[in-house]
């Protein structure tokens, strides 16, 4: 056991001098290294001026050439210049002499001018002493026409002070039209109003036209199926005759008031009564007519005088249309009593 501690102490003292040994040339490889490292960092330094003046030396040959360019681009610039200043030179020869050729016909034109002008001072001279003489006339003409105006003026005051009077003349008049188409109104609403009943009026009684035009018509077809009448079957009894239609009660025509109006034509109602008074007969004769007609009795002649009597009905003619039906009344007056 103590002979291995003692190797293992004698193997120890020999690895720790070979250690010393070891670090020993460590440290003299770390000199070398360092003075190697040294002589490479002079040798970078000088590598690198030496690329630094390398680097200068281009810049200086770049820019020696670059002048080169220059010199040759402007070389070639005058060269240019040159040509353009030798055309402009041609050029301003040339103007020099179109400006000499136009120089002496612009004096030939000036001469001619100084005498046109000379000319047209002396016309203008004498226009001048026509206008003075002009201008005198003038004066004496405004002192015609300040006299004139001064009349004129005096006129004219005198029309405005009677237009004036007449004015409140028109308003005075305005006043009483005023008035006056106030009342105007009023009439001509009332005559509206009278108006509006003769039309209602009026009305009334087209509408008794009609049914007495109604009536004479079925009073034409009447005989004509009269006198074809078919025979009624031995087993059926004989048909019902219808009974006519009642008249229609015509409303008799009243006067209208009379329109107190000034300067107002009063309407005439007499025709319009004795349209009314007509068609009322001729309506009474029709009814007449018909119940004699069904009663059996021979009425073909006293169809014509109604026909006759309507005609004139219709053509304005009342007086002959009330003496047609009063003469058929006469003619069936028991017809008549009967209804």
């Amino acid at each position: 056991m103590v002979d291995a501690v003692r190797a293992s102490a004698s193997k120890m003292q020999g690895m720790k001098a070979a250690l010393d040994a070891r670090a020993k040339e460590l440290d003299a490889l770390k000199v070398q290294l360092e003075s190697e490292r040294q002589d490479l960092e002079k040798r970078a330094a000088r590598l690198e001026g030496e690329r630094r003046a390398i680097e200068g030396d281009r810049e200086e040959v770049r820019a020696a050439r670059a002048s080169a360019d220059h010199d040759l681009a402007t070389i070639r610039a005058d060269r240019a210049n040159l040509s353009a200043e030798q055309s402009r030179f041609q050029d301003a020869a040339n103007d020099l002499g179109a400006r000499e050729k136009a120089l002496r016909e612009a004096e030939i034109n000036v001469e001619r001018l100084d005498q046109e002008m000379i000319g047209r001072m002396r016309e203008a001279e004498a226009k001048f002493l026509a206008i003075v003489n002009r201008e005198e006339e003038l004066v004496n003409l405004q002192r015609d026409w300040l006299v004139a105006f001064e009349t004129r003026e005096q006129e004219l005051r005198t029309i405005t002070e009677q237009m004036r009077a007449r004015n409140e003349e028109s308003s005075e008049l305005h006043g009483s039209l005023a008035h006056l188409e106030s009342i105007f109104r009023d009439e001509t609403d009332r005559l509206a109003a009278q108006r509006r009943e003769l039309a209602a009026k009026e009305e009334s009684l087209l509408q008794a036209q009609r049914y007495l035009a109604t009536v004479l018509e079925g009073a034409d077809v009447g005989p004509r199926e009269a006198e074809r009448p078919s025979p009624p079957p031995a087993d059926e009894p004989p048909a019902p005759t219808e009974s006519p239609p009642p008249p229609m009660p015509i409303s008799a025509a009243t006067v209208p008031e009379p329109v107190e109006a000034e300067n107002t034509p009063e309407p005439e109602p007499r025709p319009t009564v004795a349209r009314a008074e007509a068609m009322d007969r001729l309506t009474r004769a029709v009814e007449a007519w018909k119940r004699s007609r069904d009663s059996g009795r021979n009425v073909g002649e006293m169809r014509n005088t109604l026909k006759i009597a309507k005609d004139a009905l219709q053509a304005g003619k009342y007086e002959t249309a009330i003496r047609l039906a009063t003469k058929v009344l006469d003619d069936l007056q028991p017809a008549v009593l009967a209804r």
